[in-house]
């Protein structure tokens, strides 16, 4: 949960509860303040959208979907530059920006969510594509980094049984099919947003516009045409290399991280034999169903 929505909470909770439930007419209020309890819009994951009043432009944010790109572009179009070495994501949950739906008050979010005139967005990825990504980015590449233990450390919490979790138990890592049966013993919603299901992200925004991370071209082409100047898209955080020759390994599945030979390499199927892959596929169905409708949407407007 963001901080700054945390800290809302916490601002609030203390308010006492009210005494003297209210007599008038037939019912009784409910006896308890809940006024505290922020309003969907400003619930995660939504409250992390990003919109920019004079461009009409609103983006909904989803971890590993190039999000990290997305956000600096989408910052720097609403006026916000980043020093040297700021991270775009602490600088936005730590500050009020104005470019977060935390920041703004409701009825203007919701003045924007019924504007015909928004460009409205979102990317989407293939959802085992995505898992894969983060399994190498987090759990093999960066597992020993400090700066990853408030996301991993939980996963490794629950797979090794215990509380505290060593610097050898980092080094000794999980495998993929640690990480997978631990997401498919969880329900959705209690996930990291990292490998929560995309669909869970959705509701609240009626989107416009609906991308394959694949093709950024695309949204690179409508938000030039929307905001009425040329848009150049960096890419940041690619954790496999898609675009080269890949690497298949029949062991990546049960293999400790130190031993996956050149893991940006591997291909997908590396990680996903086939039980394995049919149960992930069945978790994933609704991602799984959305990318597809992205995907032919994409072919059919590449084939006009």
């Amino acid at each position: 949960m963001p901080a700054k929505l945390l800290e809302k909470l916490r601002d609030r909770f203390g308010a006492s509860p009210q005494t003297e439930p209210a007599q008038d007419g037939p019912f009784q209020a409910h006896p308890f303040d809940y006024s505290f309890i922020p309003s969907p819009l400003k619930r995660p994951p939504t409250c992390q959208a990003m919109m920019v009043d004079d461009l009409r432009l609103m983006y909904l944010p989803i971890a590993k979907n190039a999000c990290s790109s997305l956000k600096r572009l989408v910052a720097s179009l609403g006026g916000l530059e980043l020093k040297k070495g700021e991270d775009i994501h602490h600088k936005l949950d730590s500050e009020s920006t104005g470019l977060q739906f935390e920041d703004r008050e409701d009825h203007v979010i919701r003045a924007a969510l019924s504007d015909p005139t928004w460009m409205r967005f979102l990317v989407i990825r293939e959802p085992l594509d995505r898992l894969i990504s983060v399994y190498v980015e987090k759990f093999v590449l960066n597992r020993r980094e400090p700066g990853q233990i408030p996301t991993i450390g939980p996963v490794y919490q629950a797979i090794l049984g215990k509380e505290d979790i060593t610097p050898e138990d980092y080094d000794r890592g999980l495998t993929f099919r640690e990480f997978a049966e631990y997401i498919l013993s969880e329900e959705p919603e209690r996930l990291n947003g990292h490998w929560r299901p995309q669909s869970q992200y959705l509701g609240h925004i009626p989107f416009t516009h609906v991308y394959d991370v694949k093709q950024l071209e695309r949204l690179a082409q409508d938000l030039s045409t929307h905001i009425g100047r040329t848009i150049d898209l960096p890419r940041m955080n690619v954790s496999r290399d898609v675009d080269g020759d890949q690497i298949y390994n029949r062991y990546a599945p049960d293999a400790r991280p130190a031993d996956l030979p050149t893991p940006k390499k591997l291909s997908l199927e590396s990680f996903l034999p086939d039980g394995l892959r049919a149960r992930l596929e069945e978790y994933y169905a609704t991602d799984l169903t959305l990318y597809h409708l992205v995907e032919r949407a994409g072919a059919s407007r590449s084939a006009d």
